[in-house]
């Protein structure tokens, strides 16, 4: 969060999840990270999470936010806008 890539991060544990990997059915417990940011910072929370990651091929998704209000819109652009010195 201190480099402000997204304005919010909420954590949905625990989960199980089902996947095809390396030819095989897999079962896993996971924790879901849902990140609210702009289009404009996408790529960069990406590579960030990359980094934090140790998973080969991490779900990193982006869903379209197709409408919100005005202050709520506003506030993850201003919350999300580089600093200076950042």
């Amino acid at each position: 969060m201190e480099h402000r890539l997204a304005a919010r991060a909420q954590i949905v544990a625990p989960i199980e999840s089902t996947y095809w990997w390396a030819g095989e059915v897999q079962h896993s417990g996971e924790w879901l990270l849902l990140m609210t940011t702009t289009t404009e910072r996408f790529e960069d929370l990406a590579r960030c999470v990359r980094e934090l990651r140790s998973y080969e091929v991490p779900q990193i998704i982006a869903v379209a936010l197709v409408a919100g209000t005005a202050d709520y819109l506003e506030w993850i652009r201003r919350e999300t806008a580089p600093r200076s010195g950042a």
